[in-house]
């Protein structure tokens, strides 16, 4: 009796303990997201007023494991020759821990003026330290005042 006592208890505790594991696993790894902004136009601050558009890239680590990025680039539809577009601000890398800012690079108004019909299938990619890639959404596009006033 109590064999079979002893043996119930050790595999609940097992179990628990296993369960535990996978939670901590799964809480404690490094967790990347990424937003691209297009349309974008710098008003106010210490900076000349600039009326080109501009695209903006928000990288944050939701995790709570620090991430090194090593590069961020865009990656472009398949009809073009060159698919992907790194952007050289962001080579150097970075480090993002748990609760530090977004990294925000820019990308230049005229990438987004060569690119223009196609903004829509534009996606930005994060790679980090470790090979591990992170890609953002399909952004949505927005209608500028330019693009409402040519219509």
């Amino acid at each position: 009796m109590l064999t079979y006592i002893t043996a119930v208890v050790g595999v609940i505790l097992g179990s628990g303990s296993l369960a535990l594991g996978i939670f901590n696993y799964l809480r404690d790894r490094p967790k990347v997201r990424i937003h691209l902004q297009w349309n974008m136009q710098v008003i106010g601050g210490s900076e000349p007023q600039d009326d080109r558009e501009f695209g903006m890239i928000s990288v944050t680590n939701t995790g709570r494991r620090p991430v090194y990025i090593s590069h961020v680039c865009l990656v472009l539809p398949k009809n073009y020759k060159n698919r992907v577009l790194v952007l050289m601000d962001s080579v150097p890398g970075r480090k993002l821990s748990e609760g530090d800012p977004p990294a925000s690079f820019i990308v230049r108004h005229d990438i987004q003026s060569k690119y223009v019909k196609d903004l829509k299938r534009i996606r930005a990619q994060v790679s980090d330290s470790t090979g591990q890639v992170y890609m953002s959404k399909y952004p949505k596009i927005q209608q500028t005042c330019a693009q409402v006033e040519t219509k």
